[in-house]
């Protein structure tokens, strides 16, 4: 054993490897962990790059979103006074709204339709109706959040969008007549905002249909349209020996001793100079009413008798025309000449029109309700009222609910029979001439009375005949706003 040598000086009996494996070893092994750690490293790095690149694409996406909050609520009619954004009626208008950011910014390039019109944003346009506005949004707490566009929706042909106020539908009408008032249509708006965080921007572009609400409401009006011995929306006119007076069938037939008193008034709408007109040798025994706001000196004439007084109505009086009962069949025109007598029993009944000459006659048997809706002619021997009591006869002069170009244009009472009844006919001239008398009332559109017989207002057709017409209207309101739809605008 004495022949063995050990070299290096490991333990006996154990294997000693070349010199500077050991160190070989851990160099190498010390080298991989270097590159691991820089390995490591980059990827955190890059990571969190990622991640705060993520982060502020997020947050400026809520910006944006902020800046399109921000101008719904400026640009509704309920926003504060001194923070709303009045909305423009041209096509070319815009509103700016600039949060951490500068007018010349968006003019420089920030937005780049800027100065071009819509909706294709390929050809210029004015930019004197754009407007800028500062956020709202103040205070430490306060995020800036970019800058926002408020503009009308478009469509291809470059009108205006607006949405219909009664169907909610587009449309590029900015009004529409409904039930005779004019019914605005509110625009649909489009609301393009940039967010920015830090070097990220997105921009979002939502379209905002507006909220309508409606509110219909009925008013009931009151018609007597026996009011007054004569009305007429547009004039009254005695001339020769026309004179009024009243009675009241209540208390038996007309007499001059007994039965007579002093309201025979005579009444107008109208306002006009000449409006009432009472000739030499004619007389009102009664009053003489203009219209609201009328000056009795210039529009009453009077060159013959008024007793009464001589005044303004409060207001004009609510004649509209009468409506046809429900189940009412028109029998067509009521024509009666030559010796010829029509009886007509107690009811109510439609004629397309009436015209008596002649020897004929018209009879009633009872209380009797007569629609016409054409002219009226009462000549001849007239009409015979039962028992010669005004509120037994009550003719409307009206307009066919079929056929609007059918209505009661003309009603003339003439002759030398005495007429019993009363006349509605609110479209109408009244013509009264001849010797007969005429106990009742007239309400129409001018009158003219002519006649030597008398006019007598019968004072119990008072509020007989009242009727009430009750009409709705609707309005409708733009309450606000609300998001239709929404896109992101790629840059």
């Amino acid at each position: 054993m004495s022949g063995q040598r050990n070299f290096g000086g490991g333990r006996p009996g154990h294997p000693v490897g070349p010199p500077g494996v050991v160190l070989v070893i851990t160099l190498l092994l010390v080298g991989l962990m270097m590159v691991m750690s820089t390995t490591m490293i980059s990827l955190s790095s890059s990571d969190y790059l990622v991640a705060t690149n993520e982060s502020r694409s997020i947050q400026a996406f809520f910006n944006a979103d902020a800046g399109t909050e921000e101008a719904k609520m400026r640009v509704s009619p309920n926003a504060p006074p001194a923070t709303a954004i009045p909305i423009g009626t041209s096509r070319d208008w815009r509103a700016y709204i600039l949060s951490g950011t500068t007018q010349a910014e968006v003019q420089g390039g920030l937005d780049p339709t800027y100065g071009k019109a819509a909706p294709t944003y390929t050809t210029s346009e004015s930019t004197s109706n754009y407007a800028f506005y500062n956020t709202v949004q103040t205070g430490s707490n306060a995020i800036q959040w970019g800058w926002a566009r408020i503009e009308h929706l478009i469509d291809d042909t470059g009108n205006i969008v607006y949405q219909d106020a009664l169907t909610g539908q587009p449309t590029t009408t900015a009004s529409q007549t409904v039930g005779g008032n004019t019914v605005y249509n509110p625009p649909m708006l489009v609301v393009t905002a940039e967010g920015i965080q830090g070097s990220v921007r997105r921009m979002i572009s939502p379209n905002y249909r507006p909220i309508v609400s409606t509110t219909t409401t009925t008013t009931d009006v009151i018609t007597d349209p026996f009011k007054n011995a004569i009305h007429a929306k547009n004039g009254v006119e005695l001339v020769g020996n026309a004179w009024t007076d009243s009675f009241d069938s209540r208390n038996g037939p007309y007499n001059p001793i007994n039965n007579k008193g002093h309201k025979g008034h005579v009444s107008t709408d109208g306002i006009a100079a000449g409006v009432i007109t009472v000739n030499t040798n004619s007389s009102v025994d009664g009053d003489a009413i203009v219209g609201p706001g009328g000056n009795p000196a210039v529009a009453i004439n009077n060159n013959g008798i008024i007793t009464g007084i001589q005044g303004v109505a409060p207001g004009a009086q609510n004649l509209p025309l009468s409506s046809i009962p429900a189940g009412l069949v028109n029998q067509g025109p009521l024509s009666i000449a030559g010796n010829r007598e029509v009886v007509l029993s107690e009811g109510t009944y439609w004629f397309s029109s009436i015209n008596i000459t002649g020897n004929g006659r018209l009879k009633t048997t009872g209380a009797v309700k007569i629609y016409v809706t054409g002219n009226i002619d009462v000549g001849g021997n007239g009409i015979a009222t039962a028992n010669n009591l005004p509120p037994n006869l009550l003719i409307y002069g009206t307009v066919d609910p079929g056929d609007p170009t059918q209505k009661t244009t003309i009603v003339k009472i003439h002759g030398n029979g005495d007429f019993y009844g009363a006349v509605y006919a609110p479209a109408a001239f009244l013509d009264v001439y001849g010797n007969g008398a005429v106990y009742g009332a007239l309400t129409g559109n001018t009158a003219k009375i002519n006649g030597n017989g008398g006019f007598h207002y019968d004072e119990a057709l008072g509020n007989l005949g009242r009727f009430v017409t009750t009409t709705a209207s609707t309005t409708y309101t733009t309450t606000g706003f609300t998001r239709h739809s929404w896109r992101e605008v790629a840059f």
